[in-house]
């Protein structure tokens, strides 16, 4: 029985995967208490062969799964998660890589502590090659076991978003992922956008090691960094999508003040995508967002979070006032200029 399945989606990173792959076969827990899932998202570069070579070197451990149509990387992880067999998950994308005793160190606290979530500190890397950190270059903070077991708990960590709001660096138990229907939104693009927020709301105990233990490879030409490409859109879409399922589980009442952060934060990193992923910024995505807003959070709401986003970088602060207070087009453009000279 396999401690720890790891769900890889794969889409044309033939340039990437082995690497990734790579630093989990040399891991110190030893790859007998590791399975590997690996899908390809239907790449049209010789990522399967690659992946094809790797489950040939360890065909116990290595399962691979092939689909026709690119679904993106939330519908690859759902069906990974169909195929586990262990009792923790583990998601890494294919072109980050982790330090050799990442599955060691993060599996540790299982033994001690009742644990829905382990969660690691993530270094930042735009290294080509698989470096590792020094020992002295790898905290982030001292070890903590957080029991998050009533509402006002959970509340916290909505705010602080303690579990960070990626699907990766951490190990979760497979059956709190499935009694809950943690699942991710398929052919769209920022699904941890959408699945974050719930991990918050049904993880009672969580551990935080306090160390950098994966890399996370900054590369340019990666789906959230490419520029002028109608997936960022794809920000709004997600909203309205985690909104609408707060309302489905009956969430709204409970967290309405912390979900509603939530949206406003991820509205703000999405007018931070229109100013720094475009050529030349939409108007009318503006618009939208602002639509979207409106639709969902009365404007009295909006005037109590102006003090909470007065106390972030001046870059948030300036992109919350544009969605408080809604721009025309003239102000709008002074806006873009204004964001864009902050930096």
């Amino acid at each position: 029985m396999r401690k720890i399945s790891i769900i890889i989606p794969c889409y044309n990173v033939a340039s990437y995967v082995d690497r990734c792959i790579r630093s989990i076969t040399v891991q110190s827990m030893g790859m007998e208490h590791l399975e590997i899932i690996c899908i390809d998202d239907a790449s049209t570069d010789d990522t399967w062969e690659h992946l094809k070579k790797w489950e040939q070197a360890f065909p116990e451990n290595v399962l691979l799964i092939r689909q026709d149509v690119n679904r993106r990387q939330g519908a690859a992880r759902n069906l990974g998660l169909q195929y586990a067999s262990a009792d923790w998950i583990a998601f890494v994308d294919a072109d980050d890589w982790l330090e050799p005793d990442y599955f060691e160190q993060m599996y540790a606290p299982v033994g001690s502590y009742a644990c829905d979530v382990v969660v690691c500190g993530i270094a930042a890397d735009n290294s080509e090659s698989m470096v590792y950190l020094k020992e002295e270059e790898k905290s982030c903070g001292n070890d903590r076991y957080i029991l998050s077991d009533t509402p006002e708990s959970k509340k916290k960590m909505l705010i602080s978003k303690g579990l960070n709001v990626f699907a990766w660096a951490k190990i979760i138990r497979k059956r709190l992922l499935l009694e809950h229907q943690l699942f991710f939104p398929e052919g769209l693009v920022y699904e941890d956008n959408y699945w974050h927020p719930l991990l918050h709301i049904y993880a009672d105990y969580i551990y935080v090691i306090g160390k950098k233990l994966y890399h996370y490879f900054m590369r340019a030409s990666s789906t959230v960094h490419t520029v002028n490409t109608d997936h960022h859109l794809d920000r709004i879409t997600i909203q309205m999508m985690k909104w609408e399922d707060y309302g489905r589980r009956g969430l709204l009442q409970e967290y309405h003040e912390e979900l509603i952060f939530d949206f406003l934060w991820h509205a703000v990193a999405f007018m931070k995508t229109l100013v720094f992923r475009y050529a030349q910024p939409s108007f009318s995505h503006y618009q939208l967002q602002l639509e979207v807003i409106c639709e969902r959070i009365p404007d009295y709401t909006m005037d109590a979070f102006a003090t909470v986003f007065s106390n972030f970088s001046d870059i948030d602060r300036v992109c919350f006032e544009s969605l408080h207070h809604s721009l025309d087009q003239a102000g709008f453009q002074a806006f873009v200029k204004q964001v864009r000279q902050i930096v």
